[in-house]
């Protein structure tokens, strides 16, 4: 697992094809606060178990689980 030794401010933050998603603006205990565009046109807090790999000076992010739905509890069961 990252922890928050592994990422500091600054780094290039990408999806796991490498494309760039922003930089890490500040790190915290639990998770770091990725910054996208200059000036910051939006903030995301990413905690840090959604990092697949720190690789020099770029931070990989996991894939997002695929949500799934609730079951419809009004659906007859089969």
């Amino acid at each position: 697992m990252i922890s928050p030794d592994d990422i500091q401010e600054g780094m290039t933050v990408r999806d796991l094809e490498g494309r760039k998603l922003g930089t890490v603006a500040n790190v915290g205990e639990t998770h770091f606060e990725l910054e996208q565009g200059w000036p910051a046109r939006r903030d995301y807090m990413v905690r840090y178990h959604g990092v697949a790999r720190v690789q020099g000076r770029d931070v990989y992010l996991a894939p997002a689980p695929t949500p799934v739905p609730p079951e419809d509890e009004s659906l007859p069961n089969r």
